[in-house]
């Protein structure tokens, strides 16, 4: 019986219900004040980290995260006083709780002046929810925000995300806004008139700039194009496997 318990057991944890797969598209708010830029990875084993290195307001750089938090780690850099070698440690960077309902999700890093410690802000991004020729605006303050467009407004609650209810299908120009409530009454933060289309999604992000008075604001933006998926290689008519960059030459 006992053998057949150890048999057994492979199968049990076969019907856990597997962690959470998603894809994070990462980006800075701003450029860390470092000497090189930050070198990221996706916790818990170091063992062999898959290394990235985001982009200011550019959602180019892609990682896969297991679980509904995100751990994050820095790489740094050090040299042993003895040897003089390179010493390459990873230190825990930002914990950032992933929403749940998608497998995609953008996720803005901000970190402290020393670059010590960071923290994110993670949001959905997927298709369903957010189409090309939209405009999301992600609230990163504590009051109330309006995000308009050709004279329709619609409310953002403080920390929330709000997507526009008009897609673009062609190229059109159009006029964005964002409003402040301050003291129960609208306060212009941002405007811009530019040409839209379904060709890309357009993200605003409003954060308040702390102390300031009268409230001032700091508008974001990042222009969401998709990702080319990567071709497969062309198989070899002989079989054998082709060299990198090589090239099929007429006989």
């Amino acid at each position: 019986m006992r053998n057949l318990a150890l048999l057994l057991l492979p199968l049990a944890l076969l019907g856990e219900d597997a962690p959470r797969s998603c894809k994070l598209k990462l980006a800075w708010w701003n450029a860390p004040e470092a000497a090189t830029p930050p070198v990221l990875a996706l916790g818990p084993d170091v063992r062999n980290p898959s290394e990235f290195a985001p982009q200011v307001m550019n959602f180019t750089t892609e990682a896969r995260c297991l679980g509904d938090v995100a751990e994050f780690l820095i790489k740094r850099v050090s040299k042993d006083p003895k040897t003089g070698k390179e010493i390459v440690s990873w230190e825990p960077f930002a914990s950032v709780p992933l929403p749940p309902g998608e497998d995609t999700l953008g996720v803005i890093m901000i970190a402290d002046a020393n670059v010590r410690q960071g923290q994110g802000r993670a949001f959905h991004l997927g298709a369903d929810r957010f189409p090309l020729g939209s405009i999301r605006l992600i609230n990163l303050t504590g009051r109330e925000l309006m995000l308009g467009l050709d004279g329709k407004a619609v409310g953002v609650a403080p920390g929330n995300v709000t997507t526009h209810p008009r897609v673009f299908k062609k190229a059109e120009v159009a006029e964005v806004s964002v409003a402040a409530s301050i003291n129960g009454e609208p306060r212009p933060v941002f405007t811009t008139k530019s040409e839209f289309s379904g060709a890309f999604r357009l993200v605003l992000f409003v954060a308040e700039i702390p102390g300031s008075n009268p409230p001032k604001f700091e508008v974001r933006t990042i222009v969401d194009f998709p990702q080319p998926e990567a071709k497969p290689a062309k198989a070899d008519p002989t079989g054998k496997p082709s060299p990198a960059g090589a090239q099929n030459k007429p006989r």
